[in-house]
């Protein structure tokens, strides 16, 4: 899944010359808390609904009038961020993810050819891996673990694909932190995984429904993982 197919490409954008009154009429009339700013074209700044909120003059401020002028006086270009992370429109999601977290940032802008084509929030992110999980569709949560092993992966598919026909409609495999193996984290359109996750753990797959408890299982032999999986029953 790439930034193009989540980003959003009808971008609201305001001038270094905007005034901050102007600037939250954008805002709050579009319901958006980020505003890119242009300048002949050209990205130079971004300003977000935080920024004007704090430009804004206290709400004590003994006189309307200065209060209204002050809003009418100060501009975008005094408030904006100038320093700007960006991306491009065939980013993979995940690393834009990877990148939002990082910079604690909750948009990037989309260039191509160093022109503005888009935009992308957390709010877009988050909706991205709500799809690639398949929570939309019913669905059992699933946890494997997956020994470092070529070939362990597709055997696991295959159990659950070819032998119970069963489809996986998302699925993600971080590390399991402190070891080599990973984490098969899926959704199967399966509302009774029972008899899956009984044929997994036959074959010595620690398998949880909906997740795997890493602190109480540790590797170990198929006979005490079926042991494990009785027990949590």
């Amino acid at each position: 899944m790439l930034v193009r197919s989540r980003m959003t490409a009808d971008v609201i954008t305001a001038s270094p010359s905007t005034t901050i009154a102007e600037a939250l009429t954008l805002t709050r009339g579009h319901r958006i808390r980020h505003l890119p700013v242009l300048e002949n074209d050209v990205l130079v700044g971004l300003v977000t609904d935080r920024d004007l909120r704090l430009a804004m003059p206290p709400i004590w401020a003994e006189e309307q009038t200065e209060l209204q002028h002050m809003l009418h006086a100060k501009t975008v270009g005094d408030v904006m961020a100038r320093s700007i992370i960006t991306t491009n429109a065939d980013a993979p999601i995940e690393d834009v993810a990877r990148q939002m977290y990082q910079h604690r940032i909750g948009c990037l802008p989309v260039l191509e050819h160093g022109k503005l084509v888009g935009i992308l929030t957390e709010t877009d992110v988050l909706r991205a891996f709500v799809e690639l999980f398949g929570t939309g569709a019913p669905s059992s949560r699933l946890e494997v673990r997956i020994p470092n092993r070529p070939g362990e992966l597709a055997r696991v598919v295959r159990v659950i694909g070819i032998d119970h026909k069963i489809n996986i409609t998302g699925m993600v495999m971080p590390p399991i932190t402190g070891t080599k193996d990973s984490l098969a984290i899926m959704h199967v359109q399966t509302l009774d995984p029972t008899p899956l996750i009984e044929n997994l753990t036959k074959l010595g797959y620690q398998v949880g429904w909906p997740a795997l408890d890493l602190t109480a299982v540790t590797p170990a032999a198929p006979l005490e993982r079926r042991r494990y999986w009785a027990e949590a029953l």
